[in-house]
């Protein structure tokens, strides 16, 4: 006989479920009495048999439509309006709050407040809308005391003017600029766009050794060396030169007939302006970068200066322990102060310590680690913008003549060893050579529109840039600039003193400002660009990175 297989077919299945079925039915009329089963029984075919929907013509809806989903869905989401009036004010007077309003439907939907992908994209927009920036327009262009290495004019269209100039064209140009003439005035010069771009681009320099490159100067180590250092009489004669012109310019700047130069030297740039440029009523200096042995050379030869761009927020990165010892000597030093009397001679501080029984190798340590802290902070800004010093009135005088006789200012190894710093100025002075920027002229495809491109290359002076942007007035063009970089402190210590001078009320030198534009004017400078040079409004002195000329209005953006 085969075993029986663990399996089951599906009619057995069936069968057993039919069969319990049955058996559970009967089970149940015989517990319950057959009065009510019969009843519920007549109960459920009439609910089963109910035809009277058919008979009032009602249809059979589809479960699947749309609509009857919805309404079947609606009255679960419906709220008995009563019993939520009623738990809010059970909520507001639990939280001690006044009972809520009931409000009227609203009949109509407000279309605009619904939840929407387009009415929250519209709203976001709205809260996050950037606002954009008016460019101010100006009809004068700001003064930057930053020298430029390079200048680049662009414009759509075609320059009026090229790189190859006519015998009278470079004669009236060369005239103008060493005569001081405006060529636009003139009736005997030339007054092409041509003659005038070479006036703009000429400056007056010293030394001038065509076969080094004087300008920008190499703070760094440049490998090289200098066939002049190994002769003794030229450096000599070299230093004799440079000593004569560089006081014949000084002389120039007191008397109000140059309104500033520059000192280009290996390790720092030195500013020199006259007496009434930018509303200060006495000449000033500013050089940019220094260093703390720099600084302390300058004390050592009793030269006053200011940091204008230093912040005395900073303090000091001392530790713990230090600052407890600070802390102890400066507590005990103005105790003693105050226990003394004014007219006595002061206590020496290392006699005092001595005194409270501290060995000198102690009183030695304390004083050394005060040294390094003081020269920390010192060294902290050196060779940054902060660093940048100035110094004005008879401190200029006083740093001129520290200037003259600072053998270090001339570089000892490379290619530059001892060459002379670099002077440049828009006037002539004693010993100065005429130089002339490298001009280029280019083509620039940019997303397929040609540009027509004017490159000048060496030391562009704060006047040559009003002078070269003056000569391309009237068309649409637009300047880059590339600057000097310790050079662009000069522009933001200049702009600082201006707010300083302007701040200042009741001072006694207003009525000596007032003739500052006509001391200087016969200091070679335009009659346009003088009036922004004498202005003491702070806000014209600005680093410029860029300009764009608009020629329909004649105005300029930066």
């Amino acid at each position: 006989m085969e075993p029986t297989s663990p399996w089951k077919k599906p009619n057995e299945v069936m069968r057993l479920h039919r069969l319990k079925k049955r058996k559970k039915t009967l089970q149940e009329r015989i517990t319950q009495p057959s009065g009510s089963g019969k009843k519920e029984t007549i109960q459920q075919e009439s609910v089963n048999l109910d035809f009277s929907r058919i008979l009032h013509g009602d249809k059979t809806k589809n479960p699947f439509s749309k609509n009857s989903t919805q309404q079947s869905k609606k009255p679960k989401l419906e709220v008995d309006p009563q019993l939520e009036e009623s738990s809010d004010n059970t909520l507001y007077a639990l939280l001690n709050l006044p009972a809520k309003v009931p409000e009227k439907p609203a009949q109509d939907v407000d279309t605009e407040k619904l939840s929407t992908f387009s009415n929250l994209l519209q709203k976001f927009t709205a809260e996050h809308t950037v606002e954009t920036v008016v460019e101010q327009k100006c009809k004068h262009l700001p003064i930057d005391w930053a020298l430029k290495t390079k200048l680049r004019l662009m414009s759509p269209k075609p320059f009026a003017w090229s790189s190859k100039l006519k015998a009278s064209e470079e004669a009236s140009g060369i005239t103008g600029f060493v005569r001081c003439v405006d060529t636009t005035m003139s009736q005997t010069l030339d007054t092409s766009p041509r003659a005038r771009l070479h006036q703009a681009c000429l400056y007056w320099q010293h030394p001038h050794l065509p076969w080094l490159q004087l300008y920008p100067r190499c703070g760094g180590r440049v490998a090289g060396t200098n066939a002049l250092a190994s002769h003794e009489d030229i450096t000599e004669a070299l230093h004799r030169e440079w000593t004569e012109s560089f006081r014949s310019l000084f002389q120039l700047l007191r008397a109000l007939h140059c309104p500033y130069f520059y000192v280009c030297a290996n390790t720092f740039t030195c500013l020199f302006r006259a007496a009434g440029v930018c509303g200060v009523s006495e000449p000033c200096a500013f050089i940019a970068p220094t260093t703390r042995g720099f600084r302390q050379a300058l004390q050592q030869e009793d030269v006053e200066f200011t940091m204008p761009l230093r912040s005395n927020k900073k303090k000091l990165n001392t530790s713990n322990e230090d600052q407890a010892k600070n802390l102890s000597f400066d507590s005990s030093y103005s105790t003693m102060d105050e226990g003394k009397d004014d007219s006595g001679d002061e206590e020496d501080p290392d006699a005092f310590l001595s005194q409270l029984g501290l060995e000198t190798d102690v009183i030695k340590k304390i004083n050394n680690a005060q040294s390094r802290l003081e020269a920390g902070a010192e060294s902290s800004v050196d060779r940054a913008a902060e660093s940048l010093v100035m110094a004005r009135g008879a401190e200029a005088q006083a740093l001129f003549n520290f200037l003259l006789n600072c053998r270090s200012a001339a570089a000892r190894a490379g290619p530059l060893a001892a060459v002379p710093p670099t002077l440049l100025a828009p006037t002539a002075f004693h010993g100065a050579t005429l130089a002339s920027l490298k001009i280029r002229e280019n083509v620039i495809l940019s997303d397929s529109k040609k540009f027509y491109s004017l490159e000048l290359r060496g030391p562009v002076l704060p006047s040559a840039v009003h002078a070269l942007l003056g000569v391309v007035r009237g068309g649409e063009y637009s300047a880059t600039f590339a600057h000097l970089a310790p050079t662009l402190a000069f522009s933001w210590a200049a702009a600082a003193v201006a707010k300083d001078e302007s701040s200042k009320e009741n001072e006694p030198n207003h009525f000596t400002k007032a003739f500052n534009k006509e001391n200087l004017s016969d200091c070679g400078i335009s009659e346009e660009l003088l009036q922004l040079l004498c202005s003491s409004d702070a806000s014209i002195i600005k680093p410029l990175d860029s300009v764009k000329y608009n020629p329909e209005d004649d105005t300029y953006t930066w």
